[in-house]
């Protein structure tokens, strides 16, 4: 392409290119870019018409980009990449030496918080801002530095280093435990509803038949349903790892000693593309290492729970 061709063809063009050959399809692309798939067809059509060939081919009810298209569309990336790299590099050169995390809410309140005090003592020149999500973080529609969660959005190339994978077990006060030791299908079960499935799963793995229902309380997030175990309304299935503070303090119990492993691993992701800030690394670094620390507690409490050296 030579530059009266390039002169011709708009940045903004450029861009929905780019966009449709990495998605896939100029539906996905639009909604990345909050705008209709027309538009994406025409500023495609609008660089087609400049250089004299086509870069998408219809084959049957899909727009698949050609040979040509697919070449373009990976330089074009790259290019895009480069360019966010320097302007983030460019806006991060006067500013506060900072990290934000974007983390699950639950994961937040129970774990990062709690321990934060260790990173601030550690780091006192770092500020650490947090931004609460459920959904899989896209970090096109986010500034974080990095996540802590299950999964990422696949608009944008990740780092995934995984931290955890949860023990699953129920958890109670200690006098729910004792009054409904014998029957379990008297107690009021308490669910998240992002976390539906952990007591069909628990149950299946422990053996205890389901067709018996119980009560339900059923909360939007599991930090609502953890407080309303704290506070004797029923059993939850409980991420140990969560609650290990509780458990060790005595505040929730564990009743029964079957626990399952969480089929999704907690990860902490960055995006590829953006530059190395030095807040971040140390706060990834921390976070490695608080996850060694909370592994080995919630290992040291499982296996004494299954030596029977702790009673309800």
């Amino acid at each position: 392409m030579n530059t009266s061709i390039l002169s011709r063809i708009p940045l903004l063009a450029l861009r929905h290119l780019e966009a449709a050959v990495r998605l896939g399809s100029f539906e996905t692309a639009a909604r990345e870019l909050n705008v209709s798939a027309s538009a994406v067809s025409q500023q495609i059509h609008r660089i087609e018409r400049s250089i004299g060939f086509s870069l998408f081919e219809r084959l049957g009810n899909r727009t698949v980009p050609t040979r040509r298209g697919l070449e373009l569309g990976r330089v074009l990336t790259q290019a895009f990449d480069a360019i966010a790299i320097g302007v983030e590099e460019a806006a991060s050169s006067g500013m506060s030496h900072g990290v934000k995390i974007r983390v699950y809410q639950t994961l937040a309140n129970r774990w990062l918080i709690p321990n934060l005090e260790d990173f601030s003592r550690q780091y006192p020149e770092v500020s650490v801002e947090f931004e609460t999500g459920s959904g899989d973080v896209d970090f096109s529609h986010t500034d974080a530095d990095m996540a802590i969660c299950f999964n990422a959005a696949s608009s944008r190339r990740v780092l995934r280093q995984e931290l955890f994978s949860s023990r699953l077990t129920p958890v109670c006060t200690p006098r729910v435990a004792l009054e409904n030791a014998t029957d379990l299908a008297s107690v009021p079960r308490i669910s998240s509803r992002n976390r539906m499935s952990d007591w069909p799963t628990w149950l299946s793995a422990s053996g205890f038949k389901q067709e018996r229902q119980t009560r339900l309380l059923l909360f939007s997030n599991s930090t609502l349903a953890y407080e309303a175990a704290l506070a004797g309304m029923g059993m939850v299935v409980a991420q140990i790892e969560l609650v290990i503070n509780d458990l060790q303090s005595g505040r929730l119990v564990q009743p029964f000693a079957t626990c399952i492993r969480s089929q999704q691993s907690v990860a902490l992701l960055e995006p590829e593309i953006r530059p190395r800030n030095p807040a971040a690394t140390a706060f990834r670094q921390w976070v490695v290492q608080e996850v060694k620390a909370l592994t080995h507690r919630t290992d040291l409490f499982l296996a004494q729970r299954q030596r029977g050296e702790m009673s309800l």
